[in-house]
């Protein structure tokens, strides 16, 4: 087999020889193959995105829990809540027994 001139890739000829006519069926898996990886690098890609993304929304949501709960603390303390009574002129009053086991 000779050395292909610019001249036979310029005009096709070389694509058209024996030997490599015989190589289609591998080039065609080469292609596929290149493909494959070049659709599997952008899939990687789009899932890094989306942890990315999923971790920066878990970070949010930890925060917002964190707020809630520190609120839901704040506002369930006994003296919040006697405060709150006292601010409703409730009836209610403070049990100044301590608790006793019933058997």
């Amino acid at each position: 087999m000779s050395i292909a001139t610019v001249k036979q890739l310029l005009n096709g000829d070389i694509f058209r020889s024996e030997p490599l006519r015989k190589q289609y069926p591998l080039l065609l898996l080469i292609f596929v193959l290149v493909i494959i990886y070049i659709m599997a690098g952008y899939q990687a890609v789009d899932q890094q995105n989306e942890i990315h993304r999923l971790h920066q929304e878990l970070k949010t949501a930890k925060f917002q829990y964190l707020s809630v709960y520190t609120e839901y603390a704040d506002q369930t303390r006994q003296t919040a809540i006697v405060e709150r009574l006292e601010t409703k002129n409730s009836t209610l009053k403070i049990n100044m027994r301590p608790l006793q086991r019933i058997d």
